[in-house]
């Protein structure tokens, strides 16, 4: 039985192979000026390498100080005290760049960078412990409990600070991928708006190109779509849902920009479900995406209740002259109770008890309504520029996010926790739309993503997708992060009020 092959065009004919070959992938995947696109995040990757290299450095040599036992090596003691830092190191950054911390996909975004990270620095001790016994030296212990932990947290601190280099200088334009956003009118709108709005990603919008349709489809659309990443010099197409863009189509594309140094990115058609959320299994021949569900597993519950004990407590010890001088001043200065009590929805729809220092009028919740009205709020999260039910104290505890601090109670028991998306009144959630609910997923926190986003400066469909993203995305290195972000955030007093 014969097979049926696909016939070549007839442009081919005549062609040698390895001219058919370079007609395949787009004139050997050079631009219109004939050189293949760099990478535009190499001299980052550059400052990551050097700062690594500085911190390991720096971990074994205070490594090296603290062991004091070099008689007791079973090798070489000379090899021992100064070898063996060598050796470590250059395993060390062998394992950072293996485990792909240096990948342009990861480096400054989510908390893959970090796992990725402290996923290398295991595998080293591994290698070490192993090499040890392997070659019966008796390596110090300084290597195993002072260096790796000293080396690990360094690096990771300085990739929070080379995250906050590289989101600065997106936002000058620089360190950004040049892209072309392609599908449906509607889903390329929608894909466009988010890669504009959330600069610190990368991606600069510099085209749009439609689904294959009318007079452009097949190799002609191909043809078109080459022409507009040409003229624009883009370093990166995204995909948007599109009933026009099948998977022969999408492979086709992927073999002619593959050479030219240009990303492809497919943007899944459930955008609004979160990525850590997507899985790819593999069935049948198929990369299928398997979507899990949204819920903390015990570990991660119990991780997440030991970082609210633990920094509640530090948090109520270190700062309780502050909350004595507060305190006094919410007193003094104006007639009513120092701690307001509001009753607030948390997780699962149950009610609470929310803790504040007073920073209203007394009779503030009686003006509620007519301030709804006056001002024309309709949505669940109620905030004024100019509130007139705030006290002039009151305006600078909520400058410096000071009211907020009685919260650190509610969060030793158990009602809140550090991190989370905030709670609302019972009004406000009885306005909730049907998405809305999944904010009540996880405990509310005295912090979140879309306070450190923006604050009170975002609208409430913003704060909500940002709610909703924290839900679906929960990680004990995201709350970690949060937390210093928020710090930022209240000593810029970014969108306080």
């Amino acid at each position: 039985m014969s097979e049926e092959r696909e016939a070549l065009p007839n442009s081919w004919q005549g062609l040698t192979p390895e001219e058919r070959f370079r007609t395949s992938i787009g004139d050997a995947g050079t631009d219109s000026v004939g050189v293949v696109r760099g990478d535009v995040m190499a001299p980052f990757r550059i400052r990551l390498f050097v700062s690594d290299l500085v911190t390991v450095s720096l971990a074994l040599g205070i490594g090296l100080l603290v062991s004091s036992r070099a008689s007791q090596w079973a090798i070489d003691p000379t090899l021992a005290i100064y070898g063996t830092p060598v050796v470590i190191g250059l395993i060390w950054l062998l394992f950072l760049a293996m485990r792909g911390t240096y990948d342009q996909r990861i480096v400054g975004l989510g908390t893959e960078e970090i796992r990725r990270v402290v996923s290398a620095t295991l595998y080293v001790f591994a290698v070490v412990a192993g090499l040890s016994y392997l070659v019966r030296a008796d390596i110090s212990r300084a290597y195993a409990f002072v260096s790796l932990p000293l080396g690990l947290l360094l690096i990771t601190a300085m990739r929070f600070y080379w995250r906050g280099w590289l989101y600065r200088q997106r936002g000058r334009g620089e360190f950004v991928f040049r892209t072309v956003v392609v599908g449906a009118t509607v889903a390329r709108a929608e894909l466009a708006a988010r890669l504009q709005r959330d600069s610190y990603t990368g991606f600069e919008l510099v085209g749009e190109f439609d689904e294959p349709g009318g007079d452009l489809v097949g190799d002609s659309w191909l043809t078109g779509l080459l022409e507009v990443l040409d003229s624009s010099r883009a370093g990166a197409v995204a995909l948007a849902p599109s009933s026009q863009i099948n998977g022969e189509t999408i492979r086709q594309l992927a073999w002619l920009i593959e050479a030219r140094g240009i990303d492809l990115l497919v943007a899944p058609a459930i955008m609004d479900v979160t990525g850590p959320r997507l899985t790819v299994r593999p069935a049948a021949g198929l990369p299928l995406l398997h979507l899990d569900e949204a819920s903390l597993s015990r570990p991660q519950r119990i991780s997440k209740r030991t970082l609210d004990l633990f920094g509640s407590v530090f948090l109520v010890v270190v700062f309780s002259p502050v909350l004595l001088v507060v305190g006094l001043l919410v007193r003094l200065t104006s007639a009513g109770s120092v701690i307001y009590r509001q009753v607030r929805i948390g997780r699962g729809g149950e009610a609470f008890t929310m803790l504040k220092f007073r920073t209203m009028k007394a009779d503030s919740e009686s003006m509620l309504e007519e301030l709804r009205t006056e001002h024309g709020i309709v949505t669940p999260m109620f905030k004024l520029d100019q509130d007139p039910r705030i006290t002039r104290v009151g305006q600078f505890l909520r400058r410096w996010s000071l009211d907020e601090f009685p919260q650190l109670f509610n969060v030793l028991g158990g009602s809140m926790s550090l991190v989370g998306p905030r709670p609302h009144p019972l009004d406000d959630v009885n306005r909730y739309e049907l998405a809305a609910y999944r904010r009540l997923a996880l405990k509310p926190g005295m912090t979140g993503l879309w306070q450190v986003e923006g604050r009170s400066d975002l609208e409430w469909a913003e704060a909500l997708q940002l709610d909703i993203y924290y839900v679906e995305t929960w990680s004990l290195a995201g709350d970690l992060v949060l937390l210093s972000r928020t710090l930022r955030a209240v000593l810029q007093g970014q969108g306080a009020r």
